[in-house]
């Protein structure tokens, strides 16, 4: 019983990962910003093209077509983290993935602040 619990925990895991919704490559918002996601099992980073400023995707998981990751905020010339006292600060970002259509929302990380939801599709490699 124990060796057909364990085997049935190892696929039900394989299947899931299997299953993951995949988000690598470029996204665009169809108007100022590119996302570029790089998947690494559940896990994924990237980064964020907005207005000529590169912005880190971190930390980042999946878990079937859900997706959650943060984007740092950390450079020095960064208007927003002058603002904030020249502390680095993190974006929360969670929604889903559906085949070439990503939608998510979130907002400054332990607040409401700039709150937002985007929606963006798959670029052709």
């Amino acid at each position: 019983m124990r060796k057909y619990l364990l085997g049935l925990a190892l696929a039900l895991t394989f299947a899931s990962a299997a299953q993951a919704a995949d988000l690598s490559g470029k996204w665009s918002s169809g108007g100022k910003s590119i996302f570029t996601f790089d998947r690494h099992g559940d896990t994924f980073t990237g980064s964020v093209v907005y207005e000529g400023q590169v912005f880190k995707i971190v930390d980042g998981t999946i878990d079937g077509d859900a997706i959650s990751f943060y984007v740092l905020h950390d450079a020095p010339d960064d208007a927003e983290v002058k603002a904030n006292g020249g502390k680095p600060f993190r974006n929360t970002a969670k929604g889903t993935v559906k085949g070439d259509e990503m939608s998510f929302s979130g907002s400054r990380e332990g607040s409401n602040e700039r709150a937002y939801s985007i929606t963006l599709k798959r670029m052709a490699p």
